[in-house]
C-alpha cells in the first residue's frame, strides 16, 4: 500500500446512505421514515438495493417511496454482494464524499450523523460507527465498538447487554465497527474497496475493517451518534441452521482470508469446543439441527475455493 495522503473531507459534501432490502419493505420503509427526521441540513441520497426479494418488496418501495432510490439486483447476492453494488452505485456519484452502510432494521437519532462526519475529519481515520442499542429494551447497549481477535468467532462486541453510561461515552479507537452502521469517506472506500462478497453475510464488516486497518486507516467509535437494532430480524433469530450455518462460514473464511496456519488451528479448536457446548446445550431443546449447521459452515469455510479478495474501487 502506497502511504496515506491526507483528504480533501468536505463536511457538507453528499452522503450516500446504502439499505439492502430483502423481503423486508416494512422494515426498509421505517428505517427510511427513521432517517428522514435525521438529516440535519446534511446532503443525504437513500440508495436502496433490493436484493432479489420475491415478496413484492420492490414494487412496495417503489409506490411508498417514489423519491428513493431502488436498484434491483435480481438475485439474492447476500448482504455483503447486495451492499458492494449500492456502494459501487454510490460512487458513480461524483458529488458523494461519504457512504454510510445502514441496516433496514434500524433506527436513527435525529442527530447521529454529524458526530460520525466529524469522527471522519482526520484523513487517516478510515471509518466511525454509532452507539447501538438494543431497539427492545432501547436503554440496553448492543455494541459500543468492539475489537477484532480470533476465537470461535473473529469478532467482540463491546457493550453488548449492558446498561448505557459514563464508561460508553468516551470516544476511542477500536479494531472493529460493525456495518450496522458505518459511515466511510470516500477517499478510504476507494482505497480500502467494497464489502467482499465471498461472505454472503455475516463477517463481512470484521473482513472490511482488517482491510482498513491494514491500508494504515484508523478506525473511530463516535459514542455522540445513536442508533437502534433491531437485532436478527433478517435471519429471524440468533441460532437457527441459517444464522448457525452462516457464521461459522463467515468466519471460517474470515481466518482464510486474514490468518496464518496457527491462526487456523487456534480458530479448529475453538470451534470445536464451542460445538460441544453447544450440542450438549441443544439437543434437550431439539435444536442439534442448527450445531450441525454450523459445523458444516466452518468445514466449508475453511475448504471451499475462494474467489480473489476486492480491489480498491479507486484502481478499477
Amino acid at each position: 500500500m502506497t502511504p496515506l495522503r491526507p483528504a480533501d473531507r468536505t463536511p457538507d459534501g453528499r452522503i450516500a446512505v446504502v439499505l439492502v432490502n430483502w423481503n423486508g419493505a416494512p422494515d426498509t420503509l421505517a428505517t427510511l421514515a427513521s432517517l428522514d427526521g435525521a438529516h440535519a441540513g446534511l446532503d443525504v441520497r437513500p440508495i436502496v438495493v433490493d436484493n432479489g426479494s420475491t415478496d413484492g418488496s420492490a414494487a412496495r418501495l417503489r409506490g411508498e417511496r417514489p423519491d428513493v432510490e431502488l436498484v434491483e439486483t435480481g438475485e439474492n447476492l447476500g448482504f455483503a454482494g447486495g451492499n458492494e453494488v449500492g456502494m459501487r452505485r454510490a460512487l458513480a456519484d461524483p458529488a458523494v464524499g461519504w457512504v454510510l452502510l445502514l441496516n433496514t432494521d434500524v433506527a436513527v437519532d435525529p442527530g447521529f450523523l454529524p458526530p460520525l462526519v466529524a469522527a471522519c475529519a482526520d484523513p487517516a481515520v478510515g471509518a466511525a460507527g454509532p452507539k447501538i442499542f438494543y431497539f427492545d429494551p432501547p436503554d440496553r447497549l448492543w455494541a459500543a465498538g468492539g475489537r477484532l481477535r480470533v476465537r470461535e468467532t473473529v469478532t467482540e462486541e463491546w457493550g453488548r447487554g449492558e446498561l448505557d453510561g459514563p464508561r460508553w461515552d468516551v470516544p476511542r479507537e477500536v479494531t472493529y465497527l460493525t456495518t450496522c452502521c458505518l459511515l466511510i469517506p470516500r477517499d478510504a472506500l476507494e482505497r480500502v474497496g467494497p464489502l467482499d462478497p465471498a461472505y454472503f453475510i455475516n463477517v463481512d464488516d470484521a473482513d472490511w475493517c482488517r482491510r482498513a486497518l491494514d491500508a494504515g486507516y484508523r478506525l473511530r467509535y463516535a459514542p455522540e451518534s445513536r442508533v437502534w437494532h433491531k437485532v436478527a430480524v433478517s435471519t429471524a433469530g440468533s441460532y437457527t441452521p441459517t444464522k448457525t450455518f452462516h457464521t461459522g462460514r463467515s468466519n471460517a473464511v474470515w481466518v482464510r482470508r486474514h490468518g496464518g496456519p496457527w491462526t487456523a488451528a487456534a480458530f479448529v479448536a475453538a470451534n470445536l469446543a464451542a460445538l460441544c457446548a453447544a450440542f450438549v446445550r441443544e439437543l434437550p431443546r431439539g435444536n442439534a439441527g442448527a450445531v450441525w449447521a454450523k459445523a458444516r459452515g466452518v468445514w466449508r469455510g475453511l475448504t471451499e475455493p475462494l474467489p480473489p479478495p476486492p480491489r480498491g474501487l479507486g484502481s478499477e
